[in-house]
């Protein structure tokens, strides 16, 4: 009995002690650093852009909030979902009273466009904006027999514009910054709201996770 007890304990001692094939490490049970993304959340910009344009007779006005992605701290590209209103006046002789009068025209707009930017010497910003405008488009118009007012039959109309400017900013942080511009459309297209105006815009781009 005193030999079995003997024997056991001389294999435990030997187990024990023993080297095991593979060496144990602690840095084993740490967990395993997970490869960093590229995505840099402190490069999105969001604006709640303004526009405005005016020629004879004629005006616009857009609200436009837009959110882009800052790939270098000059250069960033994003988009834009915008409410645009654009009205203009034509004279025109009132059948009923035979007098001059003003037709109004009034067309309201919903626009999506993508844009790149780039910021040069840091405080000049260039602009280049296809876009793609929903609009009202008269289908036709008649002289109401009472009041010789126009009465118009109008559907909706999607209509493209190409838009490229430049202007002003300033910075007031690694990429956040204020801007005016000044854009024309390179489409022209008559049922446009930039149609023969420039479009006057002032923004303000910044990162709400700085």
């Amino acid at each position: 009995m005193k030999r079995v007890f003997l024997f056991m304990l001389m294999f435990v001692s030997t187990v024990s002690f023993s080297t095991p094939t593979e060496t144990f490490s602690y840095s084993s049970l740490a967990p395993k650093n997970k490869k960093s993304s590229k995505f840099d959340k402190s490069r999105i910009l969001l604006g709640p852009g303004l526009g405005f344009g005016a020629a004879y007779r004629a005006f616009s006005f857009n609200i436009s909030p837009s959110v882009a992605y800052c790939f270098t701290e000059n250069f960033y590209a994003g988009a834009t979902l915008g409410f645009n209103y654009f009205q203009f006046s034509e004279d025109y002789t009132n059948p009923v009273t035979n007098l001059p009068d003003v037709y109004k025209q009034k067309y309201p707009a919903y626009s999506l466009s993508l844009y790149a930017r780039y910021l040069l010497a840091n405080f000049l910003i260039i602009n280049f904006e296809p876009e793609i405008n929903n609009t009202k488009f008269v289908n036709s118009a008649s002289y109401n027999q009472s009041t010789g007012k126009i009465i118009e039959k109008s559907s909706r109309l999607f209509v493209p514009s190409v838009l490229v400017g430049a202007g002003y900013a300033q910075r007031f942080g690694e990429y956040a910054h204020s801007y005016l511009m000044v854009c024309y459309d390179l489409v022209q297209n008559p049922n446009a709201r930039y149609y023969q105006t420039l479009d006057y815009r002032v923004g303000i781009m910044i990162s709400l996770w700085n």
